[in-house]
C-alpha cells in the first residue's frame, strides 16, 4: 500500500519510516514470543489492527506514522497482563515510550502514549486526536465479524466461560460497538459486521433452549 510522505509527522521519508517500522515489528513480535500469547489478543490481532489503521488513514486522513506505530504497540503488554496484574494499556504505553526514546524519537512519546492509554474499551477514555480515534475504532472492528466471533470464542475458552456467560459478552460489549464508532465510515463497517454476530447469538440461544431437559419433559404430551 502506497504511503505519501505528506502523511508522515515524525519521519523525513517513507524509507526511513519503513526501516523503523520493521525494527519495531521485530521488537513487538519478540515480546509476544517471550510470553504466553493468547489467541484472543495475539500478534495476528495486532497486525490486523495495523492494516485496518492504514486503510482508515488513507480514507480519513491523519498522520500514518503515528497511527501505525501506536497500533503496533497497543497490545504489546497483553501477554504480561495476567502475570503483572497491571492494565495492558499502561504496560504497552510504557514499552512503546521506552522503545521510542531508545531510538531517539522522544518527541513522539507523548502522542503515542496518549493514544495507547485511551484505546482500551473498559477504561472508557475518549481519544483526543484523530489518530487516537482511528486506532480505537480499528481495534473495536477486529472484535466484530468472523474474526471477532473467533476471538470471542477464544477469549471464552481462555477464561473458562460456559456458553451462557460467553453470550453475555455480546450484549455487554460487542453489540454496543457500532454506536460508539467515531466516524461514519467505521460505524457503517461495524453495523455490517455485527449482523453476523446477531445471527450467531440467535442460533446459540436456540441451541441452549434445546439442551434444557426439563423443558423437553414439560413439553411431552
Amino acid at each position: 500500500m502506497k504511503i505519501q510522505k505528506e502523511k508522515l509527522r515524525y519521519f523525513s521519508s517513507v524509507s526511513e519510516f519503513r526501516e523503523f517500522l520493521i525494527k519495531s515489528y521485530q521488537f513487538v513480535r519478540q515480546q509476544f514470543l517471550l510470553y504466553n500469547e493468547k489467541e484472543s489478543h495475539s500478534l495476528g490481532h495486532t497486525i490486523r489492527v495495523v492494516n485496518s489503521c492504514i486503510s482508515l488513514v488513507n480514507e480519513l486522513g491523519g498522520a500514518i506514522d503515528v497511527v501505525v506505530i501506536a497500533a503496533l504497540f497497543h497490545d504489546v503488554g497483553r501477554p504480561l497482563e495476567d502475570t503483572l496484574g497491571k492494565c495492558h494499556a499502561e504496560t504497552s504505553a510504557e514499552t512503546a515510550s521506552s522503545f521510542l526514546i531508545q531510538n531517539s524519537l522522544n518527541d513522539m512519546v507523548p502522542e503515542i502514549k496518549e493514544i495507547i492509554l485511551s484505546h482500551r474499551y473498559s477504561k472508557k477514555i475518549e481519544p483526543t486526536t484523530k489518530e487516537g480515534k482511528i486506532l480505537k475504532d480499528a481495534d473495536a472492528l477486529d472484535a466484530l465479524g468472523a474474526i471477532g466471533l473467533y476471538r470471542t470464542i477464544s477469549y471464552s475458552v481462555e477464561n473458562e466461560y460456559n456458553l451462557e456467560r460467553a453470550l453475555e459478552h455480546f450484549e455487554e460489549k460487542l453489540f454496543k460497538l457500532p454506536s460508539l464508532m467515531r466516524f461514519d465510515l467505521t460505524r457503517k463497517i461495524a453495523e455490517k459486521e455485527t449482523e453476523m454476530l446477531r445471527d450467531f447469538v440467535k442460533q446459540a440461544e436456540k441451541g441452549i433452549k434445546n439442551s434444557n431437559f426439563e423443558m423437553i419433559i414439560t413439553n411431552l404430551s
